[in-house]
């Protein structure tokens, strides 16, 4: 049981699970390309520091939720490995927080570039 270890040692347990979601799951390699790509945009957009704020915490809130995405996944898979109508709902519903937060992250885009383009940047 991983309660109550020293917070280095769960740190390295977040990283463990940073790492075989990298390795093991295509969704969320997509997700750290569409981070490194909203970083390439912003860099070139050279946005106000309040609209990096607001990216980063929309990074942050889509890789967390692909996380947990896939956690639910996995539990899923586990519980009830033959199709449940109730599995197929959780996971229906992660990705659908995804797709949320997917959505969100395009809507972003399209304000910094409205303002970038219109607005005078900033």
């Amino acid at each position: 049981m991983n309660k109550n270890k020293p917070i280095w040692q769960r740190a390295l347990y977040a990283l463990r699970g940073l790492r075989i979601a990298a390795r093991e799951e295509a969704s969320f390699r997509a997700e750290l390309w569409a981070v490194l790509a909203a970083v390439a945009f912003l860099l070139w957009a050279q946005v106000a520091l309040w609209w990096w704020g607001l990216a980063l915490l929309w990074m942050a809130m889509l890789l967390a939720t692909e996380l947990l995405n896939s956690a639910v996944e996995s539990l899923a898979d586990l519980v009830s490995p033959e199709f449940h109508p109730l599995v197929a709902r959780a996971k229906d519903c992660g990705a659908a927080a995804v797709f949320v937060l997917s959505s969100v992250g395009v809507a972003l885009l399209l304000l910094i570039l409205w303002q970038h383009f219109h607005a005078g940047g900033g």
